[in-house]
């Protein structure tokens, strides 16, 4: 398992625990709602199937993230990240707009670059700082395409040695640990806000109790790295 060593490392660790158990309840609890009749009763049947299967997609590629991470295979866990947060942007997009989902299932050339624009400008963004899916998804993008050579170099010295395999060795360079550390809570980000197109409030207590623990140790960590 993927253990923090760096500053902070117990806390860090235990954000990890949560975010796993997390990530776990909101995909047991949104594949219950996307089947739920009644709530899902306005969407034919090839439109569900379609939203559930982005929606298993998206956490399929963060369990292989997590399990990638668990065994220091750091740029394959973050290729399984980039596809996660691709299919949070598409899914996104079909939820919030039917003609969307339309295209996107008759439409081979679908563009969902140009319905993101369509939704953006239909949707009252108050705060220009707040944290973009879109963004963290091209940087993604770059880490994965080695476009950085003077980022991406000193993540894979470890100790004297250049791992250029699978593996990044037995233990992450801390310079590798605070990328995943940061990369870790921005996925929590961009998870939460995909898990807020789903309604929860009374529905689930137990998933209730997650959410609020995992926000809590969110908060604590902002006041941590702020």
């Amino acid at each position: 398992m993927f253990t923090f060593t760096i500053e902070n490392a117990e806390f860090l660790n235990d954000f990890y625990k949560l975010f796993k158990n997390y990530v776990r309840s909101m995909y047991g609890f949104t594949a219950q709602y996307l089947i739920e009749p009644t709530i899902m009763e306005e969407y034919k049947e090839q439109e569900k199937l379609t939203l559930i299967l982005i929606n298993k997609s998206i956490y399929q590629n963060i369990f292989n993230m997590t399990a990638q991470l668990d065994n220091n295979m750091i740029f394959s866990s973050l290729s399984c990240l980039e596809n996660a947060l691709y299919n949070i942007r598409l899914y996104k997009v079909l939820k919030t707009n039917r003609n969307n989902l339309y295209k996107y299932m008759t439409d081979e050339y679908f563009d969902l670059r140009r319905c993101e624009e369509i939704v953006d400008k239909n949707t009252d963004i108050k705060d220009k700082n707040e944290f973009s899916i879109k963004d963290f998804y091209k940087d993604m993008k770059r880490t994965n395409r080695f476009q950085n050579i003077k980022e991406i170099l000193p993540a894979q010295i470890n100790d004297g040695n250049l791992y250029m395999g699978l593996s990044n060795g037995k233990e992450l360079s801390e310079d590798l640990q605070n990328k995943v550390r940061g990369y870790l809570i921005s996925m929590y980000r961009a998870l939460s806000a995909h898990n807020e197109l789903f309604f929860n409030g009374g529905i689930d207590k137990d998933i209730e109790e997650i959410e609020g623990k995992i926000y809590r140790k969110f908060m604590d960590y902002i006041r941590l790295y702020a």
